[in-house]
């Protein structure tokens, strides 16, 4: 993948988030930075990949955020661009999911509130930071000099969802943030296509996360019926999100930005289920 530089990773205590800060280490990043609410998740990632690590100079810290938090996102940026300087890659995979199920006129505005919150405007936030970050970062070849293809001032990737495509009956708040999520991706990758910013967006279905689990908790009957409704005939593994995140950040996808990437194993080719 030519991973050699420096990643965020935000959300990186669990699911698809520590699969990524994981695989970044594995994969000869020089430095992963794992932001988390939960910052004991955080450190446990980051001693994780401090143990599969590649490159013999890997640096790996723990940070808290609240994503909610203009400030608290900031101040990570702040003590990533003092600590390590550079940010090659940015990840931004915190993120909650829906815990009722009602049509639309009997949504739950604190629901529908708390979905915006963390889904959205976290999202904003940590795209927001990074571009302004990577923007005043020095530019660096794809792969080399002689490869035409360009020069980079970072990648950045956000967790979207293949209902930022579509809809879902009784779950509009999710919808709505998951659409915003691709809406902010596309604009940040044409707003600074001229900086050499890539930005987009992995946009998967059912992940064996915690997350998951707790959605199956909520919809009655959903856990028996979600493998046999892929084509591929399960849900996908946080680490093949993860892997498709690397190849985003990485200079083999110099000329991708702004891409929807849909990892469903087949689930959204179907126009009836």
């Amino acid at each position: 993948m030519d991973i050699t530089g420096n990643a965020v990773v935000f959300g990186g205590g669990g699911g698809i988030g520590r699969s990524t800060a994981l695989a970044f280490a594995r994969s000869n990043a020089a430095a992963v930075i794992i932001a988390d609410l939960n910052v004991k998740a955080a450190e446990e990632t980051a001693a994780e990949a401090k143990k599969v690590a590649t490159n013999p100079k890997f640096h790996a810290e723990a940070l808290q955020v609240d994503v909610t938090v203009q400030d608290s996102v900031d101040s990570v940026f702040r003590h990533v661009t003092s600590s390590i300087n550079r940010i090659d890659y940015c990840v931004t995979c915190a993120g909650c999911a829906f815990e009722t199920v009602r049509p639309t006129a009997d949504a739950d505005v604190a629901e529908f509130l708390r979905l915006q919150d963390i889904n959205l405007k976290g999202t904003f936030f940590v795209v927001r930071a990074a571009c302004a970050v990577m923007r005043s970062q020095e530019p660096i070849p794809n792969l080399d000099e002689s490869s035409g293809r360009g020069r980079s001032r970072g990648a950045i990737t956000t967790l979207g969802s293949v209902l930022s495509f579509g809809a879902s009956p009784a779950v509009m708040p999710y919808t709505t943030s998951k659409h915003a999520v691709l809406g902010i991706t596309k604009t940040a990758a044409l707003d600074h296509a001229k900086d050499g910013i890539r930005v987009n967006c992995v946009c998967p279905t059912w992940v064996d996360t915690n997350m998951t689990e707790q959605v199956c908790k909520v919809v009655p009957g959903m856990q028996e019926t979600l493998a046999p409704s892929v084509p591929l005939g399960r849900i996908a593994r946080p680490e093949e999100i993860a892997d498709a995140i690397l190849f985003l950040s990485s200079p083999r996808a110099s000329f991708v930005t702004g891409c929807s990437f849909i990892i469903d194993g087949g689930t959204s080719l179907m126009c009836i289920r």
